[in-house]
């Protein structure tokens, strides 16, 4: 058991000793511990689920610490329903032993006045702001130093991780815990800013990392690593949000640590599915398609069977194209009759179409309208954004030559808005700076939009349409 704590203050951070974990010293046995952050208690139900199997998993794993590298509540209020359910769980561990680490991001920042609804419990050690805390111990043979420290608002502008990296202590593994954003990550707000040379110029052997709800391990030389183990719970059909979520179990090897162990602790999961429908020759096989291949997808991500919600994106080109178009616009049928064809525990979230009809391009080029017109003009833009002509230099120092890829653009933009209608304008209005999309990817967008419009009612009437 630990002894009574023993604190002390340097000038970079103040070091507390807390004994011994193990009952005996001598045990060789390697430093086990897992790694959380963004609980986000508070925001679902689901949410304090996740943390009841995370606590199973410690003691499953017999890890000797948990570290929780920020934004274990939604919001700093901190419900009180959340705060109890949480201290419920550390409860239980820390009468295994366990002893507990937790920093503070920028959803649950340290408040001045702010009041738990009860203290937390012994061998529980929270992180203050300002200047960084070191715990040490004694985990068998092994002398062990965690250090960290919290947000003090939501929009910390300082670089914590150096200010970590900076503090010096006697240990044989050094473990940092702290909420931060390397490199600028994006998807998230870019608090507490670092690069990953102030992780790997460090003497921290492992970096404790919370923030970036996509899971993240990378390996640093001589058995060191910076790892962000996502969040705990997806809550949307957001990009960062999908796929399994859980924690890392992390454990000592030699001199460093080997490579993180993911567990999986969520009760439900959010996947983004891709649906191709290239080559259905009716409504029924494009949705057949559809249905086999998000049922593929979901069992891959979900061998589990846990409920799934899911955003499909369908593509492809098909003569069903229209009817898919149809069954969208008509009060989620499509999605009716997807999840009829799904396994149990799925909902459907969204359904985005991106599909076309099947045509012979060349024909369509050839054809001496405005049709044939804007499609060959596509593929000379195609070949100047290629080149990487269509740039305010090649304008410039190629005005003799005629008019440059951005004026045709323009043109073409006018062209093709007058020829599709609104569709074009609005893609016009999102796009036309080429900062949003890439310029290829404008370009494709305005042919699938002209092709649509321009085509016959009757889809396996139109003109270079493939049979």
């Amino acid at each position: 058991m630990a002894s009574d704590p023993a604190t002390s203050n340097t000038a970079l951070a103040v070091i507390t000793d807390l004994g011994s974990l193990r009952a005996d010293d001598a045990d060789d046995g390697p430093v086990r511990f897992l790694h959380s952050s963004d609980l986000h208690l508070g925001s679902a139900d689901a949410a304090l689920q996740a943390f009841e199997n995370l606590v199973a998993v410690a003691l499953k794993r017999s890890v000797d610490l948990v570290v929780f590298g920020g934004d274990v509540y939604d919001t700093a209020e901190r419900s009180a329903f959340g705060q109890l359910k949480f201290q419920n769980g550390l409860r239980t561990l820390t009468r295994e032993g366990i002893r507990v680490f937790i920093a503070h991001g920028n959803h649950d920042p340290v408040q001045a006045g702010f009041t738990p609804v009860a203290p937390m419990p012994d061998g529980v050690y929270t992180f203050t702001e300002g200047l960084p805390q070191t715990f040490l111990m004694k985990v068998g043979r092994t002398r062990l130093a965690v250090t960290g420290v919290s947000f003090a608002t939501q929009s910390e502008e300082s670089n914590l991780v150096e200010k970590i990296a900076a503090t010096r202590v006697a240990a044989d593994l050094r473990i940092a815990v702290v909420h931060a954003n390397v490199e600028g990550l994006p998807g998230h707000d870019n608090y507490a800013g670092c690069s990953r040379e102030d992780l790997s110029n460090s003497d921290i052997h492992y970096w404790a990392l919370g923030h970036i709800h996509d899971r993240t391990v990378t390996p640093m030389p001589a058995g060191r690593w910076w790892a962000y183990p996502g969040n705990l719970q997806g809550r949307s059909t957001k990009a960062t949000e999908c796929g399994p979520k859980g924690v890392l179990i992390v454990e000592s090897l030699g001199a460093g640590f080997a490579e993180p162990e993911f567990v999986a602790c969520d009760i439900s999961r959010f996947l983004r599915v891709q649906a191709d429908v290239t080559g259905a020759e009716d409504l029924a096989a494009a949705v057949d398609q559809m249905s086999e291949q998000t049922t593929r997808a979901i069992k891959q991500d979900n061998p589990l069977d846990l409920p799934t919600v899911i955003r499909v994106a369908v593509s492809g080109a098909t003569v069903a194209h229209s009817g898919l178009q149809t069954l969208v616009k008509d009060e989620g049928k499509l999605a009716e009759l997807l999840l009829a064809l799904l396994p149990a525990n799925t909902t459907i979230k969204s359904i985005a179409l991106d599909t076309s009809i099947p045509y012979d391009r060349s024909s369509l080029a050839a054809r001496p309208d405005v049709v044939g017109a804007v499609l060959t003009k596509l593929d000379e833009l195609r070949v100047a954004a290629t080149l990487g002509s269509a740039t305010p230099e090649y304008e410039t120092e190629n005005a003799s030559l005629g008019p440059a890829p951005s004026t045709i653009l323009n043109g073409l933009i006018e062209q093709a808005a007058r020829t599709i209608g609104s569709p074009a304008r609005t893609l016009t209005e999102k796009s036309v700076s080429l900062g949003a999309i890439s310029a290829g990817e404008f370009l494709d967008q305005v042919e699938r939009l002209l092709i649509d419009r321009l085509a016959p009612s009757t889809e396996d009437e139109a003109e270079g349409v493939v049979q």
